[in-house]
């Protein structure tokens, strides 16, 4: 069944509160490890999470609203650590040396993280999800144009733009592939992706 967009019912505001609902998305990820997210169930969330049925609902009234919270929450903290790692651009070729440890880092967390991988992998098979996934592209992708656009003359800002969104959206279907792949496949993977985005930044006439 596809999910649908939802939110939560209720904001945790009490100390207390906010420990069950952690409680409660730290029980669904290790569920949608073990199974998927078609294996997440409300019941079986309550009784792994050791708290009454009635509170889980209180604060997710489907399954569906777990799952675009663990998603939303992940997509957040990887934007958060992209903006840390894009800070204090100094030119192009600085952007573009960044690329290298940038991607390669974040296919090494997803492979090393296959709960996060389950997640983000939630995103592949349902219309709200994916269009979640690209919006989250879109913002990464502006949030890199913001970054760097002092450094394009603005007759390219537009190409730039574009470039970057589609760049930040692959890059996620870059890392769940090279995480499946053996060590050998995967690294070329990463190497032929790095090597064709420095080459378009690198591209682009200078401000």
């Amino acid at each position: 069944m596809p999910h649908t967009a939802a939110t939560v019912r209720k904001e945790p505001v009490q100390a207390r509160s906010r420990a069950r609902v952690d409680t409660i998305l730290n029980v669904a990820k290790d569920i949608i490890l073990e199974m998927g997210s078609d294996g997440l169930k409300m019941s079986a969330l309550a009784k792994q999470a050791k708290v009454p049925i009635g509170t889980v609902y209180q604060f997710f009234p489907n399954k569906s609203v777990v799952i675009h919270t663990l998603v939303t929450t992940t997509m957040a903290q990887s934007r958060a650590r992209l903006e840390a790692q894009f800070e204090g651009i100094k030119s192009l070729e600085d952007a573009a040396n960044r690329l290298d440890p940038i991607v390669r880092g974040y296919c090494q967390f997803l492979k090393e993280e296959p709960v996060v991988r389950s997640i983000l992998g939630s995103t592949q098979g349902d219309k709200t999800l994916q269009a979640l996934d690209q919006e989250d592209s879109r913002l990464n992708g502006a949030m890199m144009f913001d970054r760097l656009k002092l450094f394009v003359a603005s007759p390219d800002h537009d190409r730039l733009h574009i470039m970057l969104f589609l760049s930040a959206h692959l890059t996620g279907s870059l890392a769940r592939l090279a995480a499946v792949e053996d060590a050998a496949t995967s690294d070329s993977l990463q190497t032929a992706f790095i090597t064709s985005v420095q080459r378009d930044l690198l591209a682009f006439k200078r401000a």
